[in-house]
């Protein structure tokens, strides 16, 4: 059943609203797969470990959250397919179609100082040595380099590879990267 956040917080005995700053954004859920209320889950880091961590998922659709105990994941590949406990028709599925995925932080191991999620980097502001070159709207990652997918201020698709030469600052709190140039950014 869907709750608001004060009413999650409330439920998991926490004063105030739920922050999603205590949960990690990890995908969304595409269409329903087969007949048995299973869906589809893109991973925003399909080489994560998350879902490993976590026998429930916290759902936001339509401003409403939702917590799910996590049945099975299953499938190498992104999309993953899940099954939520108390989903078991298509019809059901359904209704969870098009929902942000979020584990709660207090679920996964302890980061070290200075780690992030890559996950924290989707919906950050890219900024470079002229100024802002547009927004974080998901991750490509590659056997020897991670990557954040840029929509940039005229809408067109850009790339940018996490690394040192062209990487001035990642702070994911803030939620922006600021860029020393934009020779590594790939159009």
């Amino acid at each position: 059943m869907p709750v608001t956040p004060s009413e999650q917080s409330k439920a998991r005995g926490e004063p105030g609203a739920l922050r999603e700053s205590a949960l990690l954004e990890i995908g969304y859920l595409g269409k329903p797969h087969g007949l048995r209320g299973e869906l589809r889950l893109t991973l925003h880091n399909p080489d994560g470990d998350a879902l490993d961590c976590v026998e429930r998922l916290v759902l936001r659709l339509r401003g409403q959250f939702e917590e799910l105990d996590l049945e099975a994941i299953r499938g190498g590949s992104n999309p993953a397919i899940v099954a939520f406990a108390g989903v078991e028709s298509r019809n059901e599925a359904e209704r969870l179609r098009g929902a942000t995925v979020f584990v709660h932080r207090a679920d996964l191991p302890p980061l070290e100082p200075g780690e992030y999620y890559l996950s924290d980097l989707v919906g950050a502001q890219v900024v470079g040595p002229e100024g802002e070159v547009g927004q974080v709207i998901e991750l490509a990652l590659y056997p020897t380099v991670e990557s954040v997918v840029i929509r940039g201020l005229a809408g067109q698709r850009l790339e940018q590879p996490l690394v040192e030469p062209w990487l001035e600052s990642v702070d994911p709190v803030a939620k922006v990267i600021r860029l020393r140039s934009l020779d590594g950014l790939i159009e």
